[in-house]
């Protein structure tokens, strides 16, 4: 870089400091990467950390103690008649939100289903079949409900047997008016007035109250109709099933080997098991949007709410000890509605996670503190590098694009050797709580200080763009390399405060690989840096 001498040193300090694209440093104890997430597969279910073999899954895996079997023990025990039997915290789901038919808010409805339940996991709610988080069939420490969900649970008097043997249940809901309990032939009526609240979704539910509340049983013949079906429509006779009705809108007889089960009405409203439902609905997916635009180089994006990486490390491979830890990634938000967590990791290597707070960086040591940051993400829609660095009994550091936004004292260090988790998550928490939603790219985790110049901010690893070259005569001359392609030239007034940058306006010009911008001479110190956007 040249400067006119006539430039102030303090001018020349900071614009050196800033075009080269890294402001202030740090002693820095020995560090380690231990996790180094670049997302480059592209396509799969998995990915792999470029250090210590760490492989994370997209979304939930499914456990198999929860899937269902298929059994030949059905109510009517004819040749070829099957029936499911749920297991562990598992259930089935249909999807029923391309032209909803089961919305019904203020039609006539009736649900029945043959229950053999044996009580062996028993809870005190259960659900027999639940939809859009409005209405639904089941049990309270065996007692037979008719749920409007938010609005009024409504006890039957009647109670379903954990005998192991087939039972046939059934509600018979008229709206405004009351609900009908049928058990086995036997009957008893409920008035109830009060009209159901707004549906929150379009999932059928089988063998749950919606995502969660499930029950232990064997499940055959499940059928909802819209109308109001009389004891003798209903299909109550074990060794004779009934035909489907014109009002029938489901009705499930579970014959296949294997999922999905098939409805026997169209439109077609397959059942699959849970564990495939939430495997799909939490997998985040491989984007070509990332931080360098290259060919092959990917990104992780998180598209909705409680879509996260597992990473398995029954290893402690992620070991903090003795506590100096740096965190960092490349993210490109969509919609931060509240907290949002890219990663968290409550292990016993070390109890902490990362997130931003209304674009501001915040980090947490699980069972110590919360601790919110100035240091903020510019709304620009782009991706921006961010980091936090904890030196043990010192403080926090927040980076955001290689600049220090904040140094904040902190002496509580973080939990290691004590919380218990073999996993890692990346996205969000472990439940899917206080997601982030957007993109995530790079992400690195050390164990150690890492310097402040050797962060992952450049937007090419390892790659400055070059400084640029300024001479201040009558005019400003700018002018930057034109490889590496993509930088925008931005310039402040105010050097201490990281979200003054502005994109400097007009298009520049190009001759001999190299871009120059000119711009008159103010009595105002000027700072300029470039930045990919």
């Amino acid at each position: 870089m040249t400067l006119d001498t006539l430039t102030p040193p303090l001018f020349r300090r900071a614009a050196a400091l800033m075009l080269a694209g890294s402001l202030g440093t740090c002693a820095a104890s020995a560090q380690v990467t231990l996790a180094d997430f670049q997302f480059n597969e592209g396509t799969g279910t998995v990915t792999r950390s470029a250090t210590n073999g760490l492989e994370g899954v997209l979304g939930v895996a499914g456990n198999p103690d929860n899937l269902p079997l298929v059994i030949t023990e059905s109510p009517a025990g004819t040749s070829g008649d099957r029936a499911v039997q749920l297991q562990g915290s598992g259930f089935l789901l249909a999807d029923d939100s391309d032209g909803p038919i089961l919305a019904l808010a203020a039609d006539p409805l009736t649900v029945e289903a043959w229950v053999r339940w044996d009580g062996s996991d028993f809870d005190q709610y259960n659900g027999i079949l639940a939809y859009g988080g409005s209405y639904k069939l089941g049990v309270n420490s065996t007692e037979i409900l008719w749920t409007l969900f938010g609005v009024v649970d409504v006890s039957s008097g009647l109670f379903l047997p954990q005998d192991a043997a087939w039972h046939h249940v059934a509600v018979v809901y008229e709206p405004g008016v009351g609900v009908t309990f049928y058990l086995d032939g036997a009957s008893t009526y409920v008035e109830e007035t009060r009209a159901m609240r707004a549906f929150g979704n379009n999932r059928l539910s089988i063998g749950a109250e919606g995502l969660s509340e499930s029950i232990v049983a064997a499940l055959d013949r499940v059928r909802v109709h819209k109308a109001l079906l009389t004891a003798e429509q209903l299909d109550s006779v074990a060794a004779t099933p009934k035909p489907v009705l014109d009002t029938t809108l489901v009705a499930y007889d579970f014959n296949e080997t294997a999922p999905p089960f098939q409805s026997a009405k169209t439109p077609a409203r397959p059942a699959i098991p849970s564990e495939e439902y939430f495997a799909a609905t939490t997998a985040p997916a491989f984007s070509t949007d990332s931080p360098t635009g290259g060919a092959g180089d990917f990104s992780m994006e998180f598209a909705s709410a409680g879509r996260r990486v597992v990473v398995p490390d029954p290893n402690v491979v992620l070991n903090l000890d003795p506590g100096d830890f740096t965190v960092q990634a490349w993210v490109k938000f969509g919609s931060l509605s509240s907290r949002a967590v890219f990663f968290f990791s409550n292990g016993p290597g070390g109890a902490i996670s990362f997130s931003i707070l209304d674009r501001k960086l915040f980090v947490t040591t699980l069972g110590i503190l919360d601790q919110p940051s100035t240091a903020a993400i510019p709304d620009d829609g782009g991706w921006h590098h961010v980091a936090v660095v904890h030196v043990t009994g010192s403080e926090f550091r927040f980076y955001v694009d290689g600049v220090l936004g904040q140094t904040v004292p902190y002496t509580g260090g973080a939990l290691i050797g004590v919380r218990t988790d073999t996993q890692f998550y990346i996205g969000s928490e472990p439940n899917g709580g206080l997601p982030f939603v957007g993109k995530v790219d790079r992400l690195k985790v050390s164990s150690g200080v890492v310097a402040a110049e050797d962060l992952d901010f450049r937007v090419i690893p390892g790659v400055d763009p070059g400084a640029p070259e300024l001479t201040i005569r009558t005019v400003v001359e700018v002018a930057w390399p034109s490889l590496p392609a993509g930088y925008v030239l931005q310039s402040t007034t105010d050097i201490t405060e990281p979200e003054s940058w502005e994109d400097v306006p007009g298009t520049p010009s190009a001759a001999e690989g190299q871009f120059r911008a000119y711009f008159p001479v103010t009595p105002e110190q000027t700072f300029y840096r470039l930045v990919k956007p």
